[in-house]
C-alpha cells in the first residue's frame, strides 16, 4: 500500500505543477456557481436539484480533461516504460493514478458546498436531498474518471484520449432517454439501467437506491480492471 500511496503523491504533485487542476476546478466551481445563482436568486427555488444536475453536465465535459494525461502523459514524456520497471504491479498504478484524480473531484466538490450558505440562509432545504446528491455526484465522478483513465492508457495521445472519452461518458449519460423509444421490455430496463443521469436523478431527488450504487460501482470496477490487464498485457 505504501507503493500506491507514493504513487498518489506524485499524481498530486503532478496535477498541481501544471496548470490543469487550477484550471479544472476553476472552471467547475465558476460553472456550477454561475448555474445555483441562476436557479436560486432569478427563479427563487431554494433547491440544490437543478444545480446538481448541472453540476452532473459539468462533470462530463471535465473529467476528460483530468484523466486525458493520467497514461497519455506518461507515454508522450517517456516515463511509462520507467514506470513499468518500478517494482509496482499494474493494480498499484492504476489504484494510484486514480486516487490522485478522485482527490481533485473531492476538491471540486468540497468547493461547491460554499453554494449552500446562502440556499441555508435564505430558505429552508432538504438536508437529506443534498447529501443524497453529493454521494451520487462522487459516483458519478468516480465512474466517469475511472472510464477517461482506462482510455489514457489505450493512446499516447492526450487530446485524442480526452475526445474519446467525452463521446463515452455522454452516451452513457443520454441513453436513458433512448428507453422511452424501444417497445421491447427488455430494452427500455437495459438503456434505464445503463443511463448515468437516471441513476443520479435517483440521488439528486434524495434516493440513496442499492441498485444505483452498485451500478456506480461496478462500472469502475470494470473500467479499472480492464486498466490493469491492458497494462499487464503491455508488459
Amino acid at each position: 500500500m505504501n507503493r500506491v500511496m507514493a504513487l498518489y503523491e506524485k499524481e498530486l504533485f503532478t496535477y498541481f505543477r501544471s496548470p490543469i487542476a487550477y484550471f479544472v476546478v476553476s472552471v467547475f466551481l465558476l460553472g456550477t456557481g454561475y448555474f445555483f445563482l441562476y436557479e436560486v436568486f432569478l427563479t427563487g427555488t431554494a433547491s440544490m436539484d437543478e444545480p446538481f444536475k448541472s453540476m452532473g453536465v459539468l462533470l462530463l465535459i471535465v473529467c476528460p480533461i483530468i484523466t486525458m494525461r493520467l497514461f497519455a502523459g506518461e507515454y508522450t514524456g517517456r516515463t511509462m516504460e520507467l514506470l513499468s520497471t518500478l517494482p509496482l504491479r499494474p493494480w498499484q498504478i492504476v489504484l494510484g493514478k486514480f486516487l490522485g484524480a478522485v482527490t481533485i473531484l473531492v476538491l471540486m466538490s468540497v468547493g461547491t458546498t460554499i453554494n449552500l450558505i446562502p440556499l441555508y440562509m435564505y430558505g429552508n432545504p432538504e438536508t437529506t436531498n443534498i447529501v443524497s446528491g453529493y454521494i451520487g455526484f462522487l459516483l458519478l465522478g468516480m465512474g466517469c474518471l475511472a472510464i477517461g483513465q482506462f482510455f489514457s492508457a489505450l493512446t499516447r495521445n492526450q487530446v485524442i484520449a480526452a475526445l474519446i472519452t467525452f463521446p463515452v461518458l455522454l452516451g452513457f449519460w443520454f441513453i436513458g432517454h433512448l428507453y422511452s423509444f424501444q417497445s421491447a421490455v427488455i430494452l427500455q430496463k437495459l438503456f434505464g439501467y445503463l443511463s448515468f443521469s437516471l441513476h443520479f436523478g435517483d440521488f439528486v431527488a434524495g434516493l440513496i437506491r442499492s441498485e444505483a450504487v452498485v451500478f456506480y460501482l461496478v462500472v469502475i470496477a470494470i473500467a479499472l480492471t480492464l486498466n490493469a490487464s491492458y497494462l499487464q498485457w503491455r508488459r
